[in-house]
């Protein structure tokens, strides 16, 4: 599924508290207690003296998964070996964005919660990682994507959500992943942040 919005339209809220990491102002969120979700929150929160490395073991750690399985991530996510005994302060933001990704799939979680996953990486960064999503999908895992670009989106999910103040606009069956439903999204998008708020 995928999450489509502007900037303030109410993306990271709504994964805050569909994690339990916000209450929301009415209604509830049931969810498993068990649940094991990888995790890309929109801003990074990395150990900026830790290394790619050991960040990715301590995900597999935390999700059974033996140590040796970091090495699979990291070149799942194409970072390269020379980065992975870097700090993370000696980094760039696309690498970060990289081992980031790497500590969300480490483990196979069987939910993946993703927000603005391709910010910091450049066209070829964001197909590579658009790859590697596919194929989770592909394997099984449910995944909850909250992005602006659009055509990101209609390439990956099968269902898109698309927000606007707060509120779902609209939702959306994608059965081509084509440039011509995106364009169409694209469309609804721009009618949906011209509209005034609810609550104007």
């Amino acid at each position: 599924v995928g999450l489509l919005g502007a900037n303030g339209a109410g993306k990271s809220t709504l994964i805050r508290i569909l994690l339990g990491l916000l209450a929301p102002d009415a209604g509830k969120i049931e969810r498993p207690h068990d649940a094991v979700i990888g995790f890309l929150p929109e801003v990074q929160v990395l150990p900026m003296d830790a290394t790619p490395w050991h960040w990715v073991v301590h995900a597999c750690r935390l999700r059974g998964a033996p140590d040796e399985e970091a090495e699979r991530w990291l070149d799942a996510v194409r970072l390269q070996r020379t980065a992975w005994r870097k700090r993370m302060r000696e980094l760039s933001k696309g690498m970060r964005q990289r081992a980031a990704f790497a500590f969300a799939l480490a483990g196979e979680p069987p939910w993946l919660v993703l927000d603005e996953p391709m910010s910091g990486l450049d066209a070829l960064g964001r197909r590579q990682m658009l790859d590697v999503l596919r194929a989770r999908k592909a394997a099984g895992a449910g995944l909850l994507v909250s992005s602006h670009i659009v055509p990101d989106l209609v390439r990956l999910c099968d269902r898109i959500v698309l927000l606007a103040h707060g509120r779902v606009h609209a939702e959306v069956m994608i059965r081509e992943h084509s440039m011509q439903e995106a364009e169409a999204l694209e469309a609804m998008l721009a009618e949906a942040n011209q509209q005034e708020p609810p609550d104007a």
